[in-house]
């Protein structure tokens, strides 16, 4: 519709200016023509762009929607199927007499459930918490031990060997910010990093500063990897790579949103290369 109204705008200024010519030759009056000339182009001008700018507002509508719509699917599954499976369980032992052994892999699998339910409603909460908030109230902390502690918790959360995720840096790196807000951001780009991964699990995560008084936090991954096309947008609200990745991955599209959120809010800034 956009592209349409363009075309015809630029039709009918064409054919008003070849009018509003001819009438000002007949009469013959220059400083008229002039000021019909000038006022045209301006009106003209300011039709297209204002055009543009309605197809640029209606392309990213559209595609928000169409992002707001994969999250709510992902929402939708990320929330059903665990609660199935803890309900398919606690029926299992309510109603069977089940062995021992096979009863602790069923808790130890609800367990896991419990923890997939409790993650995808932590990412949907902080994304409203840190969304466009600076640290109101910086504290001094200990930002490799921070990423150390992230480094022990992905570990645990997704029963990976010790020497899965690498960690280089130094023993201590202090800096001010929220403890909390930063061990969230570190969570979400280890977990990111395990999801993409591809059989084998290889994440290196590197903590240094600089002269300037900057600190860094690296994670690196040796995974699937993605397409240049989709390097920009990765940080968006619910943007996910792929109808093939969406289902082969599960998500919300909202961890790396999270990510950059929190480190906007520590005036920092976040960069990806694949």
């Amino acid at each position: 519709m956009g592209i349409f109204l363009i075309a015809v705008a630029v039709a009918l200024t064409v054919g008003w200016e070849f009018l509003a010519s001819e009438q000002a030759r007949m009469r013959d009056i220059q400083t008229v023509r002039f000021v019909v000339y000038f006022l045209g182009l301006l009106l003209f001008l300011m039709l297209i762009g204002g055009l543009g700018l309605l197809l640029l507002l209606l392309v990213r509508e559209v595609r928000l929607n169409e992002r707001q719509s994969n999250f709510v699917s992902a929402v939708t599954h990320e929330l059903k199927t665990p609660v199935a499976s803890l309900k398919l369980y606690l029926d299992t032992l309510e109603y069977r007499d089940v062995a021992p052994e096979k009863r602790a892999d069923f808790y130890r699998t609800m367990r896991q459930d419990i923890e997939r339910l409790n993650s995808t409603i932590n990412n949907v909460l902080n994304a409203a918490m840190y969304t466009d908030r600076p640290v109101a109230d910086p504290r001094p902390l200990d930002l490799a031990r921070v990423a150390r502690h992230a480094i022990e918790l992905t570990a645990t959360r997704h029963q990976l060997p010790r020497e899965a995720i690498r960690y280089e840096g130094p023993v201590g790196l202090w800096v001010a910010g929220d403890p909390q807000a930063l061990e969230t951001a570190v969570l979400n780009l280890l977990d990111n990093a395990v999801k993409y991964s591809k059989d084998r699990v290889e994440i290196e995560v590197e903590v240094w500063g600089d002269a300037d008084g900057q600190a860094h936090v690296k994670v690196r991954d040796h995974g699937i990897g993605m397409s240049r096309t989709h390097l920009p947008f990765i940080f968006t609200r619910f943007y996910r790579i792929g109808a093939e990745v969406r289902r082969s991955r599960t998500g919300t599209g909202l961890g790396l949103f999270i990510v950059r959120a929190v480190v906007k809010g520590h005036r920092g800034t976040i960069t990806a290369d694949s």
